[in-house]
């Protein structure tokens, strides 16, 4: 489903579904201004479509035993498609590995990472990246604090 396809309606109700995807429909209903039968078929129709990805719960990494989060910058060797769908099929299977994405400027590759302690980061370096041929290069950076939490997406405008 393109934004195109999604109307006013459509746009409020995932804007309060992304601070509080457990809401009540009818609770939902009023706050878009819908009756909640109404608003439940729009629900339904933005899941099957896959306007709504998926829904989660976000729990507190250290919550989980990882109490280091870590941005890493990666530049590979080469830049080729291959080469990158590799790293990256792998980088998926790794748990430690929360988030990763292909990105434009000096390096290739962000990760988000998470680890228990320095010790177990090492390891998991030592195993995911050093040992990665395409890999030319990583730069770590230690999250110090997390100082805003991922925020609800707002339509765009125009």
């Amino acid at each position: 489903m393109q934004k195109t396809d999604l109307d006013a309606l459509d746009l409020k109700i995932l804007e309060q579904l992304q601070g509080d995807a457990r809401m009540p429909f009818p609770e939902l209903a009023e706050r878009v201004g819908l009756s909640a039968p109404a608003c439940y078929r729009r629900v339904r129709r933005l899941r099957e479509t896959g306007a709504i990805e998926r829904e989660v719960a976000v729990v507190r990494p250290r919550t989980m035993g990882w109490p280091l989060m870590m941005i890493v910058l990666v530049t590979l060797e080469r830049e080729r498609a291959h080469t990158l769908d590799q790293l990256m099929r792998k980088l998926a299977a790794v748990p430690e590995v929360v988030e990763a994405w292909y990105v434009t400027g000096d390096h290739d590759v962000a990760l988000r990472m998470v680890a228990r302690d320095m010790e177990s980061y090492d390891e998991l370096t030592r195993r995911v990246l050093l040992g990665e041929e395409s890999v030319r290069s990583f730069k770590t950076l230690v999250v110090m604090r997390h100082a805003k939490p991922m925020s609800p997406m707002v339509p765009a405008q125009g």
